[in-house]
């Protein structure tokens, strides 16, 4: 039997329960098991108050960024760059699930239906010990229960795609619901003379689907089964006169995940919640600079359970106590050239060619954690304290520790753990009824990734990354649903992976783990919750973030940092009608300046001389979006929705990137977006 599958059975020895008695058919409806205090430092989102924010074209999960300590990413990514970490130390889940990316390809939307969401929750960082596995932050989406009765549902389109829904129920105690989208803007641009925006803007072509059947086995116990699935494609090319020279860059990207959902309420701060996992992650990176192309395709089995356990032990204690564990076996191949695709630090310039050095490898990995947890919630009149531990313990395998240099070399493969211990702690005083001081912090593990554990491009023996999280901050109920917040955050990060400085790296050695990095800095959070039709928050982030390698004094600039990030956002409800507004600013993320160039006879062009790295910044971007909103009853339960949200209302040319002529010599900027107004319809049943 192979390591994976036996570690998949200890995994659900270890999580076995004993066998729940069904309590009595009942048409109260099921509720979760009560969580713990709110997290320290958290922003939650309803859905009904998320789909009216202009710039998201009524798609809930896009919230996430404009939310406090969420920096603007580089256009057409999507993203995820939280409080100076990288875009790939933040995890996203769905109803504890992870999920390899909350937004399609180029970031225009997100990956699930609006209407299965009901809140979307950010935390940048200092959480507790129920999540681990990362430098960064974690997003969680919670999915809505189903109507319970009759047939209801919808059909839409806008500009970017085409979706709809249906949900019905299938009797007292089950219910169903099925929904996809299918994106064509890729061919309505086409159709146009906006069809060379994708030169500068890569237009993807999406798709996604969701099912969920809930069943309700008692009173106060439920059964959802849940499957979900995305999958992108974009396609870019930058033109030449000289055809050697045209580049082009091509990825494909999809998951699936079926996931089953048991929660059991025993009393008003008890009970039980199991959630097991599998699924499939695939995704092909394919670029070409004239005729030397790079590759890498990656196919990733995922499995793993979630599952918690809360109980209140007297009147001041409550103890939660659950096992989270989560395991990704990949086959990995990759041709091309070594410096594809850059990692954060490599000093580049927008489309310069790759570097010569060509190779090729194709090996499997496998990375799973097991991580026991474990948290009280001790109240001392006003204050509560948490502490917590998660015991984690990574399991690093992989089929080749060497390069296949002749070809025909056996493979000698690895397998290790990687144990560790991670502390958590917050505190919670309550002054007053209306002020709040709350501090945390915490020690945080995340493995390296499946596609880095390769002999030729990357390192075998990569173990772990760590970080340190703190936080302290102050939380104001001011009254008529106003609140106000500020948090103060530092982030030490060490052991991260990066590529060698090294002219010509030692075999099996092209990354190293010696990267550290630290960020720091305030955000603040001023906020109206949904009431009389009027909500939305003004919040501001002043950051700094950095990294250095062990030879280096100095720490530099962090790829994402951005020093100033604002955000104000308003919508008000005026009887059918829906208005909102949002405006955003960020510092331009840094750069590293060409001060000169020198020609290369032998591949016949011009190379660059850098300057300091990311010694220069972009401009700042800013951008007013606008969004209005009408219903229309049209009778017998149905009703159309028209919608018009306008981004960059007043036309401003947010410069993106820094490009160069062919010589070097003259330097320019690749301008953003336009004002792009998106038309929707909906009717709704």
């Amino acid at each position: 039997m192979s390591h994976r599958w036996r570690a998949l059975l200890v995994l659900i020895a270890l999580t076995w329960t004993r066998p729940v008695r069904a309590q009595e058919a009942s048409e109260v409806r099921v509720r979760a098991a009560p969580r713990p205090p709110r997290e320290p430092v958290s922003t939650s989102v309803s859905a009904e108050q998320a789909r009216h924010l202009a710039g998201t074209q009524g798609d809930v999960g896009k919230v996430v960024d404009s939310l406090p300590g969420v920096a603007r990413p580089p256009l057409g990514s999507g993203q995820l760059v939280v409080w100076g970490s990288a875009p790939a130390d933040t995890r996203v889940y769905v109803d504890g699930v992870e999920i390899p990316a909350l937004y399609h390809g180029s970031g225009l939307r997100s990956v699930l239906n609006s209407d299965l969401v009901s809140q979307v929750t950010l935390l940048p960082g200092a959480f507790g010990a129920d999540f681990g596995r990362t430098l960064g932050g974690t997003v969680r989406v919670e999915t809505r229960p189903l109507r319970d009765e009759g047939v209801h549902g919808y059909a839409g389109a806008d500009t970017f795609d085409a979706s709809g829904l249906v949900s019905a129920a299938l009797g007292p105690r089950a219910r169903a619901a099925v929904t996809a989208r299918y994106s064509y803007l890729d061919a309505l641009l086409a159709a146009t003379s906006a069809r060379d925006i994708g030169d500068y803007f890569p237009i993807p072509r999406y798709r996604d689907y969701q099912a969920r059947a809930a069943f309700d086995l008692g009173e106060k116990e439920s059964l959802d089964v849940t499957l979900l699935g995305a999958h992108d494609a974009l396609d870019r090319t930058v033109a030449s006169a000289d055809p050697a020279k045209t580049r082009t860059e091509s990825t494909e990207s999809g998951f699936h995940r079926l996931y089953a959902r048991y929660k059991r309420t025993t009393g008003e701060a008890e009970g039980i919640e199991v959630t097991p996992f599998a699924g499939y992650d695939q995704s092909t990176l394919s670029t070409s600079f004239g005729a030397q192309p790079t590759r890498l395709d990656v196919g990733s089995y995922r499995y793993g359970l979630r599952a918690s356990y809360r109980a209140r032990l007297g009147r001041r204690l409550v103890v939660s106590a659950g096992f989270d564990a989560s395991g990704t076996a990949s086959r990995i191949t990759r041709r091309g050239s070594l410096t594809l695709p850059p990692r954060e630090g490599d000093v580049a310039v927008f489309g310069a060619p790759p570097s010569d050095d060509v190779t090729a490898d194709e090996f499997t990995a496998h990375v799973l954690d097991a991580a026991p947890h474990l948290s009280l919630d001790v109240r001392l009149g006003d204050v509560t304290v948490t502490p917590g531990v998660r015991l984690e313990t990574f399991l690093l395998e992989g089929s080749r520790l060497t390069p296949n240099v002749t070809g025909q070399a056996p493979a000698v493969g690895f397998s290790r753990l990687e144990p560790s211990i991670d502390p958590r702690l917050s505190v919670r005083y309550q002054m007053t009824p209306r002020v709040a001081f709350l501090a945390a912090g915490g020690v945080y593990h995340q493995a390296p990734e499946p596609v880095d554990l390769g002999a030729v491009f990357g390192t075998p023996t990569l173990g772990l990354s760590r970080a340190l999280h703190a936080s302290l901050g102050e939380r104001i109920t001011l009254g008529s649903g106003l609140s106000a917040e500020v948090t103060g955050f530092y982030k030490s990060m060490h052991d991260l992976v990066v590529r060698s400085r090294e002219v010509n790296p030692r075999i099996a050695h092209a990354l190293v783990q010696d990267g550290e990095g630290r960020s720091y800095g305030l955000q603040f959070l001023v906020r109206r919750e949904l009431g009389h039709g009027l909500s939305g928050w003004l919040s501001y982030t002043v950051s700094r973030s950095e990294r250095r390698y062990p030879e280096q004094v100095r720490y530099r600039l962090f790829d994402f940092d951005q020093p100033h990030v604002l955000v104000l956002a308003l919508s008000q409800e005026l009887g059918r009608w829906v208005f909102g507004a949002r405006f955003r600013y960020a510092s331009g993320m840094p750069r590293t300046p060409v001060v000169g160039s020198y020609y290369d006879v032998v591949n016949d062009r011009s190379e660059p001389i850098f300057g300091a790295q990311n010694s220069v910044r972009l401009p700042a971007f800013y951008q007013l979006d606008a969004r209005v909103e009408r219903m229309f009853p049209l009778g017998r339960g149905v009703t159309l929705a028209l919608s018009l949200d306008v981004q960059n209302v007043t036309y401003h040319e947010n410069a993106e990137e820094l490009v160069y002529t062919p010589d070097f010599r003259t330097r320019g900027t690749l301008r953003g977006l336009p004002t792009l107004a998106v038309v929707g319809a909906r009717v709704e049943f």
